[in-house]
């Protein structure tokens, strides 16, 4: 059955479509990976209106972040921008991102990440290869080197001049932890330290050191994998009782 709507279309509605072709029933009776990638997204969304339906807004999602791993990182104003993507629906998203945001980070409060870099690195660069703006990240960890909290400290363009080491060592002291590690993604395919790299990091290491609140390391992520500075530049974390 189909019927009019805005712009002279006709849409068929998915709950008009054939049993069996309904994403969510298929879902519910053959498991959620008999479904493709905008098929599952078009379940997440639910009901659509306007000229268009679930799956054709998800495939329309998709094909604007560039498939699931960019929908990983989308933000809000990403999301409205797509037409026909409103307030609660990209919260829907937003949501659901979170969720395996924190499934692929909960495994770290629970291991030491000196022992166990493979999880933290494993982390790092899904959470980090796609973004589209640059992040820098800090890391804050318990004396058993667990991790206990994550925090965006800067985005955006500005660079790594504008990381405060005095509003790091703040942070630090405020939520109680014994070690950090920096982390921040390059936009480009190269995960080189630039010179503003290694003298944020000197800084760091130095105003933390005064707290003795260690910088484990300085992780770099890029869209073809991840490199430290703690194996490039040992000397810069000198003082340390561990390595990262």
């Amino acid at each position: 059955m189909a019927r009019k709507e805005a712009g002279n279309k006709n849409v068929i509605r998915i709950k008009h479509w054939p049993e069996g072709d309904r994403p969510r029933d298929r879902l519910l009776e053959k498991g959620p990976e008999a479904l493709s990638d905008a098929g599952i997204l078009s379940v997440l969304l639910g009901s659509v209106g306007g000229t268009k339906d679930a799956l054709s807004l998800a495939r329309e999602v998709l094909v604007a972040m560039g498939g699931l791993r960019g929908l990983f990182t989308a933000t809000y104003k990403d999301l409205t921008a797509i037409k026909g993507l409103g307030k609660a629906k990209a919260a829907h998203i937003l949501a659901a991102m979170e969720i395996l945001k924190r499934h692929l980070r909960e495994p770290l409060q629970k291991v030491n990440l000196v022992q166990n870099l493979n999880d933290l690195h494993q982390y790092l660069t899904i959470s980090m290869r796609n973004l589209n703006q640059q992040e820098w990240r800090l890391l804050y960890l318990n004396r058993s080197r667990h991790l206990i909290a994550e925090e965006v400290v800067l985005r955006g363009e500005a660079g790594a001049a504008a990381v405060d080491p005095r509003d790091v060592v703040g942070s630090a002291l405020k939520r109680k932890a014994s070690a950090l590690i920096l982390a921040h993604n390059q936009l480009s395919g190269l995960t080189k330290a630039t010179e503003e790299d290694i003298r944020l990091t000197r800084a760091l290491v130095k105003a933390c050191w005064e707290e003795d609140i260690p910088i484990l390391d300085h992780i770099i992520v890029g869209p073809g994998g991840h490199a430290s500075l703690r194996r490039r530049f040992p000397n810069l974390f000198e003082g340390e009782d561990e390595v990262a």
